[in-house]
């Protein structure tokens, strides 16, 4: 296994940590981000900021980004992830020891054959990196040829588990894993390991496993909470929920003044602590993207984020959380959010359709939001009969940046409020979660992800294509780069007629680049529009375009045309933002795409910048400038 920079800030005590160059070993927890630490040299105490610690490690691992083992977590082998979870369930007993103790470490080598050596390089890979993936094995069968179950055994095993074990026959996983190497046997296909079949009966959820082979009443008897409370809550990120509303105020436009309507928020909370962990606020429509952002933002620290807001809120709040909590919105059962909760160890549970209480407490929290703002002008209110003669769209004031700023004083007055539910205030009951009382230990300060732009990276959305001479197409959109030369048309490893489909990371606030994960170099490339003379749109700009173009009769295969209508548009509705609201809020919706656009350079720093590159080859009946050449006598 290759050795991996630390991509994890431990903050428990006895731990390294490293400041201005020098190291320190954690003596106490001294806050929520103050740190007790002795120097290695002197022995000198002192007490050390943990943003501060943060941002130096992470300049240091920064610097060694190129030699990290890097992978694209939807292109990897089922089967090597089953292997990752397989070595995660034998080292699981080591993980949360200071010294590896020899006992434990001797009683797991003899129940699993594996090397004492290999065994402790594991766990210091899962400990530097916090990553299932760090657990993947070195040498595996991947490449061009590699073997694979067949598509015809995943049949078998699907089908087994499915019409075999899911019943209230209630038959065992060992017979469930006989029963499939028959069939297999019988169909003369090679034999899958009765480990394999264990492991994908191990993905299923314990609520789909006891609804299908118990019935869905005694399901709900195990899994669904009290009203009073949620088990397996019992510590701060034990479990943390999420959803999104459109919040009950107007706001105005940075230029005008005027109102543009309404923004959305995604916030997650953390049940046991009621602490807000994370937001999203945006002018879009709810999606993946404003999932992944709030997500992201839940598990990073929030430092950075107030400095550039200048606002000084003390939110103490980090962490990968245990469980994650959200509802059956079409956004938040995509594979993105199901590979990349697994990546980092995240048990994702999506709440049941109409069962509202699985969700009490964001529910309660997007209340006590609403009505906050009901206070502010521009307010909605609930309806006719409270809005009374109040006009929302004249009394409008704070813009959405403004209405970002109020909302994170807000949540810093919330998380000082004592908690009607909790006896006291969101944030004493983080600390006392974290450093713990008297009467109870704490759960310890959560590590400090140090790989911000890896997480950004693995909770954004993709789009799957294959790459033709021509590059690649989404959304009849062109796009190119060289570094995608050496995959034109490359064969599907497993099903060599067909053509191999890789995935492309996308901004859909800012289209104009992919995010293409090279197989050969092991990292992300940016990937330009083909024609380098395509403004930068968003997603929603571009669909709104395609459907004026055909309102018109314009192909949607011609996006120069596509995009001379989105200049055109941009420049009616600049002139009418003064006049409409519609108007107003896509121009200010641009603003803001612009200023997400802007903070790709510091927020994913180290994706390959696209470069010159020569011309793509032409495309049959397509001509990006439809330019006529003089004659020679002109």
């Amino acid at each position: 296994m290759n050795k991996q920079a630390n991509t994890v800030l431990r903050l428990d005590k006895g731990a390294t940590v490293i400041s201005n160059d020098r190291e320190y070993v954690i003596v106490a927890q001294a806050d929520l981000n103050l740190l007790l630490v002795r120097e290695r040299g002197s022995g000198e105490k002192a007490l050390l900021k943990i943003s501060d610690l943060s941002s130096r490690h992470l300049s240091s691992v920064g610097a060694k980004r190129s030699d990290d083992r890097s992978l694209d977590l939807l292109e990897t082998d089922p089967q090597d992830w089953l292997i990752a979870e397989q070595r995660r369930d034998f080292i699981e007993p080591l993980l949360e020891r200071q010294e590896l103790a020899s006992e434990v470490a001797t009683r797991i080598v003899v129940e699993t054959g594996v090397s004492r050596a290999t065994l402790y390089r594991w766990v210091q890979a899962f400990r530097n990196t916090g990553l299932l993936s760090s657990l993947l094995p070195t040498k595996r069968s991947g490449g061009r040829g590699r073997g694979r179950l067949s598509k015809e055994v995943e049949g078998i095993i699907k089908d087994c588990i499915e019409n075999y074990y899911l019943t209230d026959q209630k038959r065992s996983v060992a017979a469930t894993a006989e029963e499939v190497r028959r069939l297999c046997s019988n169909a003369g296909l090679a034999l899958p390991h009765p480990l394999t079949v264990r492991k994908r009966i191990e993905w299923l959820t314990d609520r789909e496993r006891v609804a299908r082979r118990e019935g869905p009443r005694v399901a709900e008897q195990h899994f669904d909470p009290n009203i009073s409370s949620i088990p397996d809550a019992d510590w701060p990120l034990a479990m943390v929920q999420l959803d999104h509303t459109l919040l009950p105020v107007m706001i105005v436009d940075e230029a005008s003044r005027l109102s543009i309507g309404r923004a959305w928020i995604t916030l997650a909370i953390d049940v046991n602590s009621r602490m807000t962990l994370g937001m999203c606020l945006t002018l879009d429509p709810p999606s993946a993207m404003s999932a992944g952002m709030c997500i992201s933002h839940a598990i990073l620290g929030k430092e950075k984020w107030l400095a550039e807001l200048g606002e000084e809120v003390d939110w103490p709040c980090w962490g990968v959380m245990g469980t994650l909590h959200m509802d059956n919105a079409r956004e938040f059962r995509g594979d993105m959010l199901k590979v990349a909760c697994a990546e980092y160890d995240i048990d994702l549970h999506l709440r049941p359709v109409k069962k509202p209480r699985y969700g009490a407490h964001i529910e309660r929290l997007m209340g006590t939001v609403s009505e906050a703002l009901k206070t502010l002008d521009g307010a909605t209110f609930s309806g006719p009969k409270e809005k009374g003669e109040y006009d929302s769209e004249i009394r409008a004031l704070l813009t959405l940046s403004e209405l970002e700023k109020w909302l994170v004083l807000f949540f810093g007055r919330y998380h000082l409020r004592v908690h009607a539910g909790l006896g006291t205030t969101p944030l004493q009951k983080w600390r006392e979660g974290l450093l713990g009382t008297k009467g109870k230990p704490g759960r310890g300060l959560p590590a400090r992800r140090l790989d911000e732009e890896k997480i950004r990276l693995d909770f954004m959305p993709f789009e799957e294509r294959t790459i033709q001479d021509y590059g690649v197409v989404i959304d009849d959109v062109h796009y190119f780069h060289d570094v995608l030369r050496p995959w034109i048309n490359a064969p599907d490893p497993n099903f060599p007629r067909h053509r191999r489909k890789f995935r492309f990371k996308r901004d859909p606030r800012d289209i104009s680049h992919l995010y293409f994960f090279d197989p050969e170099v092991r990292r992300y490339c940016a990937i330009p529009y083909r024609d380098l003379s395509l403004p930068p749109v968003s997603i929603w700009e571009l669909r709104d375009a395609k459907e004026r173009a055909r309102e018109r009769g314009i192909s949607t295969d011609h996006e120069k045309e596509v995009f001379a209508l989105i200049n055109r548009q941009r420049e009616l509705e600049s002139d009418a933002a003064h006049k409409t609201k519609v108007a107003r809020r896509q121009v200010q919706k641009r603003i803001e795409h612009d200023k997400a656009r802007n903070k790709k350079n510091v927020e994913l720093p180290t994706v390959t910048s696209p470069v010159k590159t020569t011309p793509p080859p032409a495309v049959r009946g397509y001509d990006p400038s439809r330019a006529i050449p003089f004659d020679d006598e002109y």
